[in-house]
């Protein structure tokens, strides 16, 4: 399989282009130029191989900075764990991983939404040597994130946002948008990736962040300001997307931007 298949099968002409082609132009020539579009190889050990310049300008580095280092040496280590696990999936069932909804921080504070995307990479006997991968930074603007094309769930996203600190139930949305529980679910895999319970899940812990590097407020009035009635379900929710909890979150990212 190469690693410039597309789906449905290439037409003969396109085949005779890309055996012309040559190697790594398409790829490390538009991705530079793109730059709110991180791109990087991984070797099968998860290696950095090659980074272009988002990716570099996202952790303060050049991208030649990044080339041998990992996820471990660049990112908190309950989330290079999560960065880690993604990449061994795609390595071992050499199947790809498209459009994974994604919060991250910045070294030097802030957060971006993100949906990321990976392939296994193949050799010429078709064995799997290491990944490629892109992180889309999705849009900010003034208000929430969302792929600029489809606008089509843009105020109900409004909605959630500004009143994160209610108890939306994924029903209301629903009520509000005129359709199903099963309409807006199909709406929101197809515009965002991800279901409307794990897309409020997201928007109430991308908020936490900003206020655990930003306030003064404790974890528990962050908890409550997010309509969180229990600690520990707030800490259970930001671990599953943050993959550290609350306080190790304030600790290392407020070192970090010291």
């Amino acid at each position: 399989m190469s690693p410039l298949s597309l789906e449905p099968a290439q037409p003969p002409k396109f085949k005779e282009f890309i055996a012309q082609l040559r190697s790594g132009q398409i790829a490390l020539g538009l991705f530079e130029a793109l730059p709110d579009i991180m791109f990087w190889i991984k070797d099968c050990e998860g290696v950095i191989i090659f980074a272009n310049q988002a990716y570099a300008d996202l952790l303060l580095r050049t991208p030649e900075q990044l080339v041998g280092e990992s996820d471990a040496s660049l990112f908190a280590p309950t989330l290079a764990l999560s960065f880690q696990a993604d990449d061994e999936s795609v390595l071992r069932t050499a199947e790809p991983l498209h459009n994974k909804l994604e919060i991250v921080t910045r070294p030097g504070g802030g957060i971006e939404w993100r949906m990321t995307s990976k392939i296994p990479l193949f050799n010429e006997r078709d064995e799997v040597i290491g990944t490629a991968g892109i992180s889309r930074r999705l849009e900010h603007g003034e208000g929430p994130p969302l792929p600029t094309p489809h606008r089509a769930i843009s105020e109900l996203i409004d909605q959630v946002h500004e009143h994160l600190g209610e108890n939306i139930t994924v029903e209301q949305l629903a009520r509000q948008a005129s359709m199903s529980v099963s309409s807006l679910e199909r709406r929101f895999r197809k515009y965002l990736g991800t279901t409307p319970k794990r897309y409020l899940v997201h928007a109430r812990i991308a908020a936490a962040c900003d206020r655990l590097l930003n306030t003064t407020q404790s974890i528990g009035q962050i908890a409550s300001s997010l309509s969180y009635q229990e600690h520990a379900s707030f800490t259970r929710a930001f671990h599953s997307v943050m993959h550290m909890s609350p306080k190790d979150y304030r600790e290392y990212y407020r070192r970090a931007k010291v």
